[in-house]
């Protein structure tokens, strides 16, 4: 059996730099649940609701935490666009990285993974729209790097380990706009 907390970060990015390829679409800010004492690790995860620039944003992604709070994970895998984040949030003052973003947490600590690119126009136009390719930079990884604070937030929030109800928890996430995907156990 594949370990799922070393494979999925790798399979989330490249998900993503897929989907970025294909559709110039970067991923929604959301959190992938994985309770490690079971023996199915991965729970599923919670994509985020749309939002308003600035507070509203801060907010709706700082409560990606409840439900994995609610739920007692033990890990979570946080992922979001960096440039999008920023201009979400109103904090792009000039030239800001793209980079795909994701942060592996555990209770006492984190790892930020950052993957930067670039878009490059290719000098190529399809149905009148000019195309561009994206250059990866080499990853870089940091041990307990200061992150965004709705990030921060979203994992204060987790690590309260809250005695909620899980499915009225679940239920009012999905009537604010949260997607919730669960996973289904493979034998």
């Amino acid at each position: 059996m594949p370990n799922i907390t070393a494979e999925l970060p790798r399979a989330l990015i490249e998900a993503s730099k897929a989907e970025l390829h294909a559709t110039g679409a970067i991923p929604r800010p959301q959190v992938h649940m994985l309770a490690e004492d079971m023996e199915h690790s991965y729970i599923g995860f919670v994509i985020c609701r749309m939002f308003y620039r600035g507070q509203d944003a801060a907010t709706a992604i700082g409560d990606l935490g409840i439900l994995p709070s609610v739920m007692k994970m033990t890990r979570l895998m946080i992922l979001w666009e960096n440039l999008d984040l920023s201009t979400a949030l109103d904090q792009v003052t000039g030239p800001s990285p793209r980079a795909l973003m994701l942060v592996d947490a555990q209770l006492s600590r984190h790892t930020l993974h950052k993957h930067l690119f670039d878009p490059v126009p290719t000098g190529q136009v399809v149905d009148g729209v000019a195309t561009v390719s994206l250059r990866w930079e080499t990853p870089q990884r940091s041990e307990n790097a200061p992150l965004p604070d709705p990030i921060t937030r979203l994992l204060r929030t987790w690590r309260e380990l809250r005695e909620d109800d899980i499915q009225q928890t679940a239920i009012a996430l999905q009537r604010s706009g949260y997607e919730l995907n669960w996973a289904t156990p493979t034998t």
